[in-house]
Order: structure tokens, then C-alpha cells, then sequence
């Protein structure tokens, strides 16, 4: 007998401690989420395939990651969020957001391990935006009010029966978890869909290079080095250089941090840069090659670089 009050009390014990982690927002019973990490390796001679092939190759697997991060969404579980609304445990879609970036950064790598940084980085910096939004005080507004409990922890503590004052006390001193309204969570992956779907169009389209024609006002002649804007790790970026008013052939479409020098004759060397210095009065604009144009203009008397439409708005 004593063996069976140990038992029930030890099962009683797991099942409050059980009760309590899934107050604090541990993925739902039964709901799993499936990633590709670590189930690929590179492509041995990828430094050898034409810029179709690499195209088709990488629309394959980033349409891979499109439809692993569907079954995923399909498979979060919503709760009731503060006021009775339709909502999703934030910790699960934070989850979900950033192992789908992870997929997306591992589907590039495995068609060309280097050479592909710039399109990475601009999918980083599309998802770490998304990223800022889920944390951001909007968010913050969204989280669950004190007290309230995932259905999952409801069920948990229905099946064991009445509870003493100290084992309410205890479930309710557990970390609540923090949710998201459903139309709150469902716009921030939307628009985590729409950076893989942007990826797999220019991929499916073939259409992963540009050229890209740098100008300057209020004279040509200026020097636009640009390079990958995360950088490779250990190792300096490797710029490229491009004369205004000049082009560059196969610039692979991707974020790019830059420099821009020019001096008239006789004058002091003005910069442009971005990332910008803190102390600019108008940050430049970023070198977007997926979602901005492939017309890039300098004005130094304004100490400011931006995507232009065409040569014609890069004039004095």
C-alpha cells in the first residue's frame, strides 16, 4: 500500500510539473514540427555548375523549404488568446520563423556552399525584420494576461482530480505563456512565405544575376566598391569595383554593403557608405539587388546613394 500512495503521489507530482511546462509554452502534445536541418550536404561540384543549372538546383530545394514551412504552419495549434480571441503561443511561431530561416540559409548552401552570401544575407535581413516585429512593443501588447492557461494545461490538471491550495499555488506560480492574436501571427508568416516565394521566383526564372550600372553626380568618375553585406566570416570581403558611369556584368542578385569615393580636382575625397555613419543626417539606401533596381546613383552633393529607375535620374 505505501508502495501505491508513492507511486500515485510521484505520478500526481510529474503530471503537476507536466501541467506546468505546458503553461510555459513547450510545443503542444502531438503537434511536430519537421525541419531539413543537417539532412543535406553540398554539392561537391557546384563550383562547376552553369548559372541555369545552379538556378534550377536551388528553386528545387528553396520550393523543399516552401513546402516544409507550410505543413508546419498548417500544423501550429491555436489557443485562446486574452479576451477569447483566436490566437498561437508566440514562442511557437518565433519557433517557426526562425527554423525556417535556418531551412532557407541550409537549402542555399547545399546548391553552392560560397558564392551564394549576398542572397543569404538578404534572406537574414528580410526574416530578422520579421523577427523584430514578433518581439517588438506591438507584440508585447498581445501576450497573454496573467493567469491564463493553454487548453493543454487545462486537461492536464482536469485529470488529476481536486487539488490542494499548495498544488493550485504551484501551477499557478508556472510561466504563463505569451500569445499572438491569429491575424497578428498569420500576417508575420505570410510574410515569411512571400521571402521563400521571392527566392524560388528568381530561381525558377533563372534570373539570379544582373547587371548592374552604377552613376554619380555631379560627375562620373567616382568609385563604387560593394561586397557581401554580411561579410565572410575570417576572411576580409572581397570587393568588387565598378567606375561611374560603368556596369558590371553577373552581379548576383543579394544585399550588399558599398563604398563610394570621389574627389574633383584639386578637392577633399568625399564618401558615401552604407551601412551609414551614425552622425549622417540621411541615411544611403541599401544595395537591394533582389527587390530594388539594378540602376544605382551616387550624389555626392548630397552625400546619399539610392536605386534609381534608370540612368536619366542620375543626373545633376
Amino acid at each position: 500500500m505505501k508502495t501505491d500512495r508513492s507511486t500515485s503521489a510521484s505520478a500526481r507530482a510529474a503530471a503537476l510539473l507536466l501541467a506546468g511546462l505546458l503553461a510555459a509554452g513547450l510545443p503542444a502534445a502531438g503537434q511536430t514540427f519537421t525541419f531539413r536541418l543537417g539532412k543535406s550536404k553540398a554539392r561537391k561540384d557546384s563550383s562547376k555548375v552553369s548559372a541555369a543549372s545552379l538556378a534550377g538546383a536551388l528553386a528545387e530545394q528553396v520550393n523543399e523549404v516552401q513546402k516544409t514551412f507550410d505543413t508546419n504552419r498548417r500544423a501550429l495549434r491555436a489557443v485562446r488568446g486574452p479576451g477569447g480571441v483566436s490566437a498561437y503561443p508566440r514562442q511557437d511561431v518565433a519557433y517557426l520563423i526562425d527554423h525556417t530561416g535556418q531551412d532557407l540559409d541550409q537549402a542555399i548552401r547545399h546548391v553552392r556552399p560560397a558564392g551564394l552570401e549576398p542572397l543569404i544575407d538578404w534572406s537574414d535581413d528580410k526574416l530578422r525584420g520579421i523577427q523584430g516585429e514578433l518581439a517588438g512593443p506591438h507584440g508585447k501588447t498581445a501576450a497573454s494576461s496573467p493567469g491564463f492557461s493553454t487548453p493543454r494545461a487545462v486537461a492536464v490538471l482536469a485529470s488529476l482530480g481536486p487539488l490542494t491550495l499548495t498544488e493550485l499555488a504551484s501551477v499557478n506560480a508556472a510561466p504563463q505563456p505569451e500569445t499572438l492574436p491569429a491575424d497578428t501571427s498569420n500576417r508575420l508568416l505570410d510574410q515569411v512565405g512571400e521571402v521563400i516565394g521571392r527566392i524560388f521566383f528568381l530561381a525558377s526564372h533563372d534570373d539570379l544575376e544582373v547587371k548592374l550600372w552604377a552613376g554619380s553626380t555631379p560627375a562620373p568618375g567616382a568609385k563604387l566598391r560593394f561586397w557581401p553585406q554580411g561579410g565572410i566570416k575570417g576572411s576580409p570581403p572581397e570587393a568588387t569595383i565598378i567606375r561611374t558611369d560603368g556596369k558590371q556584368d553577373h552581379v548576383l542578385r543579394g544585399l550588399y554593403a558599398y563604398r563610394a569615393t570621389w574627389a574633383a580636382d584639386g578637392a577633399v575625397t568625399e564618401v558615401v557608405e552604407y551601412p551609414s555613419p551614425a552622425a549622417a543626417q540621411i541615411p544611403s539606401e541599401r544595395l537591394d539587388l533582389v527587390n530594388g533596381s539594378s540602376f544605382f546613383c551616387c550624389r555626392f552633393n548630397e552625400n546619399y546613394c539610392q536605386h534609381v529607375a534608370d540612368e536619366k535620374e542620375c543626373r545633376p
